[in-house]
C-alpha cells in the first residue's frame, strides 16, 4: 500500500487540517490489468468521523463528480476507483473535510 500526496484544497468552513485524511494506492487485480492502482481514501483520526467532499479528475480535466464520503474512525480505506481506465488516467482531490458533529 502506498500513500499518495493528495491535492488538498481546504474550504473556509473546514475544521480539519487534512492530516487526518489520506489518499492511498492499493494493489488491485482489476486495476493492474489497466496498469493502474486502486485509489482509496482513509480516515487517520482514531476518534472522529470525518465528512469529506472529493472531486474526480479524468485525463487532467475536472469532472462534474463532486462526491461526499463519510469516513468513520478505525475503518478500512474507502475505494474511489482505479487510477487508470480503458479511456485514460484519473485521480481525485479533496475539496473539503469537516469533523462530523
Amino acid at each position: 500500500m502506498l500513500c499518495m500526496n493528495a491535492s488538498y484544497a481546504m474550504a473556509e468552513d473546514s475544521n480539519t487540517t487534512g492530516e487526518d485524511i489520506r489518499l492511498i494506492e492499493i494493489d488491485d487485480a482489476d486495476c493492474a490489468v489497466k496498469d493502474g492502482k486502486l485509489i482509496a481514501i482513509q480516515n487517520l483520526n482514531p476518534k472522529e468521523t470525518i465528512v469529506v467532499w472529493i472531486d474526480r479528475w479524468f485525463m487532467d480535466k475536472q469532472t462534474a463528480d463532486h462526491t461526499k464520503q463519510i469516513l468513520e474512525p478505525n475503518k478500512m480505506p474507502t475505494p474511489l476507483g482505479c487510477s487508470m481506465t480503458n479511456s485514460g488516467k484519473q485521480h481525485w482531490t479533496i475539496f473539503s473535510s469537516t469533523i462530523q458533529p
